[in-house]
């Protein structure tokens, strides 16, 4: 796992402490962001939109961990400037 895997999950994991499986998929440009996850709970996949339509997160704490994910990101010696950085991994926690 690199340093922004688990600097995403360490992110993800104060959002969803109870989930026992992660699915990330980010796209991080220079001004904009993307973030979409899964949170697998108690066995049940969750999309993380649908949690925040269903009261399990709030959306406020959603895009503020979206920006602080962004912001690490495009510091990162791996993001290239001027493109689309495509993320996409999973993690069992």
């Amino acid at each position: 796992m690199t340093g922004s895997e688990k600097y995403i999950i360490n992110q993800l994991k104060q959002l969803v402490p109870n989930a026992d499986v992660f699915e990330v998929r980010a796209n991080i440009g220079d001004k904009n962001c993307s973030i979409e996850f899964f949170a697998t709970i108690e066995g049940i996949k969750h999309q993380c939109f649908d949690m925040i339509d269903n009261g399990m997160i709030k959306e406020k704490n959603f895009d503020v961990m979206a920006k602080q994910i962004a912001k690490h990101i495009r510091a990162c010696p791996e993001f290239h400037p001027g493109k689309i950085n495509k993320f996409s991994f999973v993690t069992k926690i």
